[in-house]
């Protein structure tokens, strides 16, 4: 994600508040006032534990690649870990709040939006944090936590949210289905959907198509409560839409954001056809 100019500063007492922001252009209306993005970096900048983290998944394809973040860290402890999802919890809101927006929890996760369930509706930005004690033996002390945000770096309304398409939102509609969270429940801690998968074609879509030979993945996750897989192969033919993959790995996970391969059992070679959009390239 490239860098935004203007920040939310968050100070951190008794209680935590919005102390500061910069308006942007009357022109840019699908822009956050106060920016996720930032608001994030300040979470991560904290504590030492949070910045020795990483970030992940960064994306080579456009609109990935200009509005996708998504970074991770070992936490300390279980109980830090909570305690860290609870206080960015609490900032989403805030911030969301702070835009005159409102959560809406879609299958690719939660969203701030303007004027929800209206066809008035517009994204302001996606957050997500998630925590998972899988691969211990690199966190030894306290459980993986998982941070991303899609939000617009101030590009014009039109082509945010075409983006904020690509990448997972989800236009009013009256066959728009929410998902069931508690009333207390700002963001969801386990998506259906991956950000990014759902159907809309991108650079990243249109290069896989055209590119036989080229080395993609495809993400299965099953059910909420499961971490899912990855399948590896090439490109053999594309028709219609959808790519036929020679797939001869699998592995545990999303691997765009696990911390290492984790190879799973798996056929000596076998093929899945998948719309263009459901892959992605993972050469390296």
């Amino acid at each position: 994600m490239q860098k935004h100019t203007y920040r939310v500063f968050i100070f951190w007492g008794a209680m935590t508040g919005l102390a500061g922001c910069s308006s942007l252009p009357a022109a840019l209306g699908l822009s956050s006032q106060y920016s996720m993005y930032g608001t994030t970096q300040d979470f991560l900048s904290e504590n030492e534990t949070r910045v020795n983290g990483a970030v992940i998944d960064k994306g080579k394809y456009y609109p990935k690649s200009a509005y996708s973040y998504a970074y991770r860290y070992c936490s300390n402890t279980p109980a830090q870990a909570r305690e860290d999802i609870a206080q960015y919890q609490n900032l989403v809101k805030q911030v969301c709040n702070g835009n005159g927006g409102q959560m809406i929890h879609l299958d690719s996760g939660s969203w701030c939006v303007a004027e929800p369930n209206t066809h008035h509706e517009r994204p302001y930005f996606f957050a997500s944090i998630s925590s998972t004690e899988q691969w211990a033996d690199l966190c030894l002390d306290g459980p993986f936590i998982t941070l991303k945000v899609i939000e617009n770096n101030g590009a014009p309304d039109s082509e945010w949210y075409l983006a904020a398409m690509a990448l997972g939102y989800q236009p009013f509609s009256s066959d728009r289905q929410l998902i069931e969270v508690p009333p207390e429940t700002v963001i969801l801690t386990e998506t259906r959907k991956v950000p990014g998968t759902n159907g809309t074609w991108t650079e990243e879509s249109e290069h896989i198509y055209t590119s036989i030979g080229e080395r993609v993945c495809l993400y299965e996750k099953p059910d909420r409560n499961s971490l899912g897989y990855t399948y590896r192969g090439t490109v053999q033919n594309a028709s219609k839409g959808k790519v036929r993959v020679l797939i001869k790995e699998k592995f545990k996970g999303d691997i765009r954001t696990a911390p290492y391969l984790e190879p799973l059992e798996w056929h000596q070679e076998a093929y899945i056809t998948a719309s263009a959009s459901a892959w992605f390239v993972c050469s390296s």
